[in-house]
């Protein structure tokens, strides 16, 4: 066997496994998400085993929300009871200049961060329940949007548009007239199943042209 072909089969049995690896952690990427139900955490917040892990469900961070958009979970969720959520449709975060959720968690599963650089989730744009999608004008989430032009656009139909900037705060899925909602906020943790779910056997993703 020549050097060059045998340098080719390890290449060729390399690429293999390292897609064999990748395909068996979406494997467990996707199933933590729906283990964990993938709720919307409070600005700050860690990941989502480390945020369970740190909180210690006390509500300091619940009571100090001026806009009472902090909730917690019931006791069904079982390792995330009294965990703190938020559900965009009822009550959005509004990104707080001082945070005051963050500071009055001293448990550090919430750390300091700018209001523009929050990473609370990615707002993503339903088809079948937009109704500029049924030839009908609404900007209602671009006109909620604290970071318009950045997190969110509205093309030439009125079809919003989800930008990088997007900070996951809800306001867009909050003011949308629609139930469910024409754009609807997805977790970190939610979101990454969601793409997952778009692989092929072998961990390859193809997410569109709106994937931050």
């Amino acid at each position: 066997m020549s050097d060059e072909h045998d340098r080719n089969r390890r290449g060729f049995l390399g690429e293999f496994f390292s897609h064999f690896r990748k395909g068996v952690h979406n494997q467990v990427e996707r199933k933590l998400g729906k283990v964990l139900k993938a709720p919307i955490r409070p600005p700050g917040a860690l990941s989502e085993l480390e945020f369970l892990a740190s909180c210690t469900r006390c509500g300091d961070c619940i009571t100090a929300c001026p806009y009472g958009t902090l909730k917690k979970q019931p006791i069904e969720t079982g390792l995330a009871n009294s965990a703190p959520y938020v559900e965009p449709a009822t009550q959005a975060c509004h990104l707080c200049p001082d945070t005051p959720c963050i500071t009055a968690c001293n448990d550090g599963a919430l750390l300091p961060v700018a209001p523009a650089k929050v990473a609370m989730g990615t707002a993503v744009v339903q088809p079948d329940q937009c109704m500029t999608f049924d030839n009908k004008v609404c900007t209602l989430c671009y006109d909620a949007c604290p970071y318009p032009e950045q997190a969110l656009t509205i093309d030439e139909n009125f079809h919003p548009r989800v930008g990088e900037a997007c900070t996951g705060c809800g306001l867009c899925e909050q003011h949308c007239p629609v139930n469910p909602g024409g754009i609807q906020v997805y977790s970190p943790t939610r979101y990454r199943a969601e793409r997952i779910e778009q692989d092929t056997y072998f961990g390859w993703i193809d997410v569109g042209e709106d994937a931050p």
